[in-house]
């Protein structure tokens, strides 16, 4: 992004009235705040191709499939660029991730991933399952995956933190990495590290800060 967004503690809702983002309601109504978002976007609502490229999106984002997601964000941004404020983090988080050099144990598991998948059924039933892992979406390591909405209370990190990193909400969410998804996370102070509000802070000029920032 080349200019900083201004955002407010506050959003409006359908019916017209003012709500706290960091409130049940407005966690309660974000993934039909974060659907609405795209069909905002001028010319997304005609565009069946570039529906379905948002919809792959979606999908490989959630599983870490990082190098899918990016391939569907590039595509989508080049026939409607005014996409970009809804999704330059995804693209941010996927490039981040992809540029980082995996350790040897890392590739083994990948290829051990792979062969696992490739292998008939009959033969999978006879192979133990690999442990589920995800790469995570700071330090762009594998880690084990754990969901999105787990709470940590702002402060709890074991209860969904990377094992590698230690930084919160490792797992990439289409979701909590939305823009009203980071707005949400930023005025709840969801985070324990000051990384995620220095980040956002560049993004993004909240009135007000949160209070951690003010």
């Amino acid at each position: 992004m080349g200019h900083k967004l201004p955002v407010t503690e506050t959003y409006v809702d359908a019916d017209g009235s003012r709500v706290t983002h960091a409130s049940r309601a407005g966690f309660e109504s974000l993934m039909s705040r974060v659907i609405d978002g795209f069909g905002k976007v001028s010319g997304f609502g005609e565009d069946s191709e570039v529906m379905t490229w948002v919809e792959d999106f979606v999908e490989a984002y959630d599983l870490g499939f990082y190098t899918q997601a990016l391939q569907c964000l590039k595509m989508s941004l080049r026939k409607i660029p005014a996409l970009e404020p809804r999704v330059f983090y995804y693209v941010r988080v996927c490039e981040r991730v992809l540029a980082v050099s995996l350790t040897p144990p890392e590739l083994d598991y990948e290829r051990g991933l792979e062969k696992y998948r490739d292998a008939p059924k009959w033969k999978r039933a006879l192979m133990k399952s690999p442990e589920v892992l995800v790469r995570c979406k700071w330090c762009g390591h594998y880690t084990t995956y754990i969901h999105p909405y787990v709470p940590t209370f702002g402060f709890a990190i074991e209860a969904n933190g990377c094992r590698n990193c230690g930084r919160m909400y490792p797992m990439p969410s289409w979701i909590w990495d939305s823009p009203d998804g980071r707005i949400y996370s930023y005025y709840r102070m969801s985070f324990s590290d000051e990384a995620f509000y220095e980040e956002f802070e560049q993004d993004y000029d909240p009135t007000p800060r949160c209070q951690r920032r003010g």
